[in-house]
């Protein structure tokens, strides 16, 4: 077998191991942009040396499953179950196929329709569609303004042609040592 190819299989099952991690650390965390980033590269090395070396199925999946990583590591989409399992099961096949290259030097004839076809559904859902995270759902802090003096009539006059405007600071109220609250 080609020393490049046999070099491509020994670092996409290391990187498939790590990425079966990152998917289980993302459980977690799925928002965390360094996971998303980890298993995006991972997905996309394989996309790229798999078109390289001629390895269209391979590259067809890969580069349906970097969509679908893509939307998540932009934001367009959070992971969930559903995106969890399909991507898995995307594992498993890129697992069965670099099989099939390390045994016959090709990577098989299986294409993995119904899965490409489920990464592409979820990678074209809305991103509405996406749950919001516990910090979107919080309601707002309520806005407390302070009070501001009112400032003195000749400050609102118009200035006279040509004069520079005066800007006068807002000056605060005082609040009296009785009216404050107690420290705890």
């Amino acid at each position: 077998m080609d020393e490049v190819v046999k070099e491509f299989l020994i670092e996409s099952h290391e990187n498939l191991n790590q990425l079966d991690h990152d998917l289980i650390e993302l459980e977690k965390d799925p928002h965390s942009k360094e996971l998303l980033g980890s298993v995006f590269r991972t997905i996309h090395s394989i996309k790229g040396v798999s078109g390289f070396l001629d390895f269209p199925r391979l590259e067809a999946l890969t580069h349906a499953a970097e969509e679908l990583l893509s939307k998540l590591r932009d934001g367009e989409l959070v992971l969930n179950q559903a995106i969890t399992s399909v991507l898995l099961a995307t594992v498993d096949a890129v697992r069965q196929m670099l099989a099939k290259i390390e045994a016959d030097g090709n990577d098989g004839d299986q294409d993995y329709p119904e899965l490409v076809s489920r990464l592409a559904q979820l990678c074209s859902q809305e991103s509405s569609a996406a749950p919001p995270s516990s910090a979107d759902s919080a309601p707002p802090p309520p806005i407390v303004e302070e009070p501001i003096a009112r400032q003195p009539e000749a400050a609102s006059a118009q200035p006279e042609a040509g004069a520079e405007p005066v800007i006068e600071p807002v000056k605060k109220p005082k609040v009296s040592r009785k009216a404050r609250a107690p420290r705890p």
